[in-house]
């Protein structure tokens, strides 16, 4: 697929869960045009520099939502980043991010501000914010294809979850349909129709093969 028909397929997904009742916020993705490269991601209001905030905080969290720098949000409020940047028809490199909300709340919100209110009062003070909201930090899943930096401590397509500096290779590059395929399955498998989800078009995704082995002696995922 090329660019443009991977910003159709994100944003396809996106409308199709979010009909189901499993997305609450989506955004359309944003292509940016290069020199023979293309980048499929999401937009961004700018409002401020996340990429100050170490991987996996509450600050990157709450950053990321109040700059709108995501593909969507699920029904829970985990967030979901999905960037490709591809040549031609090939899939050169993506970057798949899957964060459980970290926080619980006790009751429904209305939108993101009041999302983005919690999460504020948790960073000032958890003791304080106890009655609205529990703290859970649960870890960020993020899955990079990154054939231009692959070598035997950096396997083509892997998977930062903890640490960033963290890498645990993983088979094959994804889909974005796939990757939300495999997000709920996994983590959301009785909560709502599966079935639906299955219906949800797989597109192929052309791209070269790494090789480089996976790295020995380290943790590897394998799906299919």
């Amino acid at each position: 697929m090329n660019a443009k028909q991977t910003a159709a397929v994100i944003a396809n997904t996106c409308r199709d869960l979010f009909s189901m009742g499993i997305v609450s916020f989506h955004n359309h993705p944003r292509l940016i045009a290069g020199s023979g490269r293309d980048l499929v991601s999401w937009p961004t209001r700018g409002t401020s520099d996340a990429s100050m905030h170490e991987f996996g905080t509450l600050d990157q969290y709450l950053a990321w939502v109040r700059d709108g720098a995501f593909t969507c949000l699920l029904s829970d409020f985990s967030l979901i980043r999905a960037s490709y940047e591809c040549m031609g028809s090939a899939t050169i490199g993506h970057s798949l991010l899957y964060w459980p909300c970290p926080i619980d709340f006790r009751e429904g919100l209305e939108d993101l501000d009041e999302l983005c209110d919690g999460i504020a009062m948790c960073i000032e003070s958890v003791h304080r914010s106890r009655e609205i909201c529990s703290l859970t930090m649960r870890a960020p899943m993020r899955f990079d294809f990154d054939p231009s930096r692959e070598s035997d401590d950096h396997p083509l397509v892997h998977l930062h979850t903890q640490f960033e500096d963290a890498r645990i290779s993983v088979q094959q590059a994804m889909c974005f349909p796939g990757f939300m395929k495999r997000v709920l399955r996994t983590f959301y498998r009785n909560r709502w129709q599966l079935s639906e989800i299955d219906s949800i078009h797989e597109p192929g995704l052309r791209h070269q093969d790494g090789q480089c082995e996976p790295p020995t002696r380290c943790f590897q995922i394998t799906w299919s």
